[in-house]
């Protein structure tokens, strides 16, 4: 290995020593810098659209501003989606029956169970009772109906005064009959 190193060695140096002459080196330094010049001039172009669309990202003051703007957008979002789970929440709690009207809900059997409750006086019986979807709703459809036929009477009573004093008279003389019974 000595020798081969040697022979090695001998080889660089002779290389060293014989530098090959360049001609043109003006001309090839020229053809370098131009190449350069072009690859920047194509990525200057593309660049050059980033920069102006997002140069606003370099500006610190601009940069925090839409970050500030950002959190604040989300925390307005966070108690926005609160207040709706609070409301949808208070939907649970309300009253089914409001009113003296029956309110048709959305969960059928709940409400079918207490509008049997009501209908039954909260009497259960052993027998089952069959009424179909359709019967239940013609059922509390003409109940809320008479309802608030019944509430318009009233108004028109209560704004009446001769037709209120008429009314309690027939009435106090309706059950004078009935007691005599």
């Amino acid at each position: 290995m000595n020798s081969e190193g040697k022979i090695y060695d001998r080889i660089l140096k002779t290389l060293r020593k014989s530098k090959p002459q360049l001609t043109g080196i003006e001309d090839i330094e020229e053809n370098v810098m131009r190449r350069i010049l072009l690859q920047e001039a194509k990525k200057g172009h593309s660049q050059n659209l980033f920069d102006y669309l997002f140069s606003w990202v370099y500006v610190g003051w601009v940069r925090t501003s839409l970050v500030a703007a950002s959190i604040l957008i989300v925390i307005l979002f966070g108690y926005q989606q609160a207040m709706i789970l609070k409301r949808v929440n208070s939907l649970t709690e309300r009253e089914i029956l409001k009113e003296g009207l029956m309110v048709t809900g959305t969960d059928y059997e709940i409400r079918d169970k207490l509008l049997l409750n009501k209908l039954t006086e909260g009497k259960s019986h052993d027998r089952q009772v069959k009424i179909s979807e359709r019967q239940m709703k013609r059922l509390i459809k003409a109940v809320n109906e008479l309802q608030l036929k019944y509430d318009d009477l009233m108004k028109v009573i209560e704004d009446n005064p001769d037709l209120k004093k008429y009314i309690d008279e027939k009435l106090t003389e309706n059950n004078r009959g009935k007691l005599k019974l």
